[in-house]
């Protein structure tokens, strides 16, 4: 058998993610409803959420680096 390797994922990391798919799905209901306000409002928490991963990602691995984080 083989052993899962248990891999932590920081908060902000999660949170951006999370982010990222309800901003999607907020924008796939608000096209598909031809509602071009709720598109709109899903684009700029995806924007966000992709905002939030990348700079908190580049943050983490800076951290790494400088032995603050293992």
């Amino acid at each position: 058998m083989r052993k899962k390797k248990n891999t932590k994922v920081p908060t902000p990391v999660r949170t951006g993610i999370t982010l990222l798919i309800i901003g999607a799905i907020i924008v796939g209901v608000g096209t598909s409803l031809n509602k071009d306000a709720l598109s709109l409002y899903g684009f700029i928490i995806v924007v966000c959420g992709f905002f939030l991963y990348f700079v908190s990602s580049i943050y983490l691995k800076r951290q790494e680096k400088k032995g603050k984080i293992k």
